[in-house]
């Protein structure tokens, strides 16, 4: 399937905070102790980082330059993320708790991006978007929430 021009600004942007999310997990991987939550948090990255691969993949396809980098609001967060987890007595829950937050934004990030362009219904963005919804479940979950 072929990008559009409009779809691109869409996907690149897309991109950003996926990159922005993977930064995180792989900076909440390195610090977490406990082993069930490092490989839940190793699977979320191997599914961001074939969500950033996909849909960088699409926007070179259509010929277009696919986003390499994440956004200046990812790095504030990744460094209050750092921050705040860093002096938390309890640096797992800590994470948790951080990163169900930031994956409910991805997820919204594209709900409202697949609101705007219909035409990605039963595309790429819808294929990613279940899979989003499994890492915010199981996230939320763990954080002892049950919504975003």
């Amino acid at each position: 399937m072929a990008v559009s021009q409009v779809n691109r600004g869409l996907y690149n942007a897309l991109i950003r905070r996926g990159i922005d999310d993977r930064d995180l997990h792989r900076r909440a991987l390195e610090q977490v102790r406990d082993p069930a939550l490092q490989m839940l948090l190793f699977e979320n990255l191997q599914t961001l980082d074939s969500l950033i691969a996909e849909l960088q993949g699409q926007v070179r396809a259509d010929g277009g330059y696919a986003a390499e980098h994440g956004t200046l609001g990812g790095s504030m967060r990744f460094l209050a993320a750092t921050l705040s987890t860093q002096f938390a007595t309890h640096r797992d829950s800590a994470w948790v708790h951080c990163l169900a937050r930031y994956e409910c934004e991805l997820l919204h990030s594209f709900e409202r991006r697949l609101e705007r362009a219909p035409g990605e219904r039963n595309g790429v963005l819808a294929r990613h978007l279940s899979r989003l919804y499994g890492m915010h479940k199981d996230m939320h979950c763990l954080a002892g929430t049950t919504h975003g």
